[in-house]
């Protein structure tokens, strides 16, 4: 089950990804501003949070094996139209929308599963796994979006190609996804009401939104900073990071598997702010050697090895106080985090545009995941998790 949860993570990062080394080639041949360009990543976000919440309600009521499996389809005839279709910013705009309405899907059934079919002591180490596929799918659909562009010289060819294990994945899915829905029907409307109105779940949530804002920023904008800010090629640019998501690969595991050991609270307040010191980094190094020596180090300590301690932060909360609706809890954590998704490309891209730099850009990214690690230290550990 886990290891087909992690290929169902790296087919849609890498379908996500993809598109962010092609972002400045898309703005030249469509003839928009680079806000624009970072807008067409926005509506793929801002669908893909809107979905969260009511996804999660729907795995909690007819399991999440159903809900998954349907808007997984969907989104792999999104992708499918942004490579079909995809010749104006119109219609680069409705597809990417169309993809984040089903990848919006996966988070919280995807989570959903593992929480409520995985022992609390291997929750860390089991959403470390998990996170590798998302790594994965960053390194993957960074490294060959790039040289597939230069292969077929348009920007819709590479999106064709990663249609097909969007598709091969749902065939996966049916044979070996297990059901989880709750005996007797969906939480009652008091149980939800509590969830949400629960202050140290609001807390992480927000600590994570900082966490990824800062991702975001490096990734989607990361290339596009290379490129013309660090003299790096096209290709150069979405390979080099892509390294954000190879270092993350032992880092979530690594932070996952500490975090059943040692604690929440205590691991995640050493990675947050070890990621912003990184990403303040990367604005002042020079030269590949620095580069690639940063970008693996944010990588260590990025979003993407950061997430797995959070999300088993919330699982441990919920299922003391809120039994029955850890679906809905991780569709409310990731529709809260994700939104930095919708917002920090586009305030990024504005960034750009009002400076002439990325630089900006990214300084903000740092400064908020300082602020995160002070909401993260109000918060309690597992251990009081049962304890409003």
């Amino acid at each position: 089950m886990i290891l087909v949860l992690i290929l169902g993570w790296a087919v849609l990062y890498a379908d996500r990804t993809a598109l962010y080394p092609l972002l400045s080639v898309i703005a030249e041949t469509l003839g928009i501003s680079s806000a624009q360009a970072g807008s067409i990543t926005s509506a793929y976000f801002l669908l893909y949070v809107l979905l969260q919440i009511p996804s999660g309600l729907a795995a909690d009521r007819w399991g999440t094996r159903r809900v998954l499996i349907s808007m997984f389809a969907l989104s792999g005839v999104g992708i499918l139209g942004f490579g079909l279709f995809g010749n104006t910013y119109s219609l680069l705009l409705l597809f990417s929308a169309l993809h984040g309405l089903g990848a919006g899907a996966y988070y919280p059934c995807c989570f959903g599963t593992m929480l409520a079919t995985v022992p609390p002591e291997k929750r860390g180490i089991s959403s470390g796994f998990i996170g590798m596929g998302m790594a994965l799918g960053i390194l993957g659909g960074m490294a060959v979006s790039g040289p597939l562009y230069e292969f077929f010289g348009h920007y819709r060819p590479p999106f064709l190609v990663l249609a097909v294990p969007t598709i091969l994945m749902l065939f996966a899915f049916v044979r070996f996804l297990p059901d989880t829905r709750n005996i007797g029907g969906s939480p009652s409307l008091s149980v939800y009401k509590r969830l949400f109105r629960d202050k140290d779940i609001w807390k992480i949530n927000m600590a994570t939104f900082c966490s990824l804002y800062g991702f975001w920023a490096a990734a989607t904008w990361g290339p596009t900073f290379l490129q013309a800010e660090r003299g790096f090629s096209l290709s150069g640019s979405g390979l080099y990071t892509g390294l954000i998501a190879l270092s993350a690969l032992p880092g979530g595991v690594l932070w996952g598997r500490l975090s059943d050991r040692f604690g929440r609270r205590k691991i995640a307040a050493l990675v947050l702010p070890a990621s912003g010191v990184a990403l303040f980094l990367l604005t002042r190094v020079q030269g590949a050697p620095l580069i690639v020596s940063t970008l693996l180090l944010f990588g260590i300590f990025s979003n993407t090895a950061f997430s797995p301690v959070a999300v088993a932060w919330i699982g441990d909360i919920v299922s003391k106080r809120h039994p029955g609706s850890m679906s809905a809890a991780v569709g409310f954590f990731n529709a809260t985090i994700m939104s930095s998704a919708v917002i920090a490309p586009l305030v990024s891209g504005f960034l750009r545009d009002m400076t002439g730099s990325l630089v900006p850009a990214i300084l903000t990214g740092s400064l908020l995941m300082f602020f995160g690690t002070v909401m993260l230290l109000l918060t309690p550990d597992a251990a009081r998790a049962g304890a409003e």
